[in-house]
């Protein structure tokens, strides 16, 4: 049976999602349980992120429940800046350092057709903020939002419908 951990489950929880912080171990896959909690073990998130890196991967889905995923992320350089019409993001800092550029407007716009994300070559006049570990950034819909100058940048991306 594989174990994935992730502390955010109890951010999770406050968000009124409904998630339990203790829970039994997922099994057969990344679909969200449905009837028990799933639990993410951190010896197993290490070694993926030791994979994504290896393998030049930015993501790794552990969770899909639909209409809402939970994601480990290495935000790579060339990362397009976006904005999600109908969900909000919540990145949960575990390692590194980066800025977030959030709010003003996307340039170069373009529809992703997999998804409900807009994306951009860049963003223009958005607030620029400092992330290390530990930190939280919430992106609510429509807003744009990116990172630069990541340095062993690692984070947990909780995305779920907002609208």
């Amino acid at each position: 049976m594989r174990k994935i951990a992730i502390a955010v489950i109890g951010a999770v929880t406050m968000l009124g999602l409904g998630w339990v912080a203790y829970a039994q171990s997922v099994q057969g896959g990344n679909q969200a349980p449905t009837n028990k909690a799933a639990y993410f073990d951190n010896t197993e998130i290490q070694k993926i992120w030791a994979e994504n890196e290896a393998k030049q991967v930015s993501n790794k889905r552990v969770m899909e429940g639909g209409t809402y995923s939970v994601n480990i992320r290495i935000v790579r350089d060339d990362a397009a800046p976006m904005v999600h019409a109908l969900s909000s993001d919540l990145w949960i800092v575990q390692a590194g350092t980066a800025t977030a550029v959030t709010g003003g407007e996307l340039v170069d716009i373009k529809t992703n057709p997999r998804n409900d994300d807009t994306l951009g070559s860049s963003i223009r006049g958005g607030v620029e903020q400092p992330v290390k570990f530990g930190d939280m950034v919430f992106v609510p819909p429509g807003v744009p939002h990116t990172f630069k100058g990541m340095k062993g940048f690692r984070a947990f991306l909780i995305r779920f419908p907002t609208k």
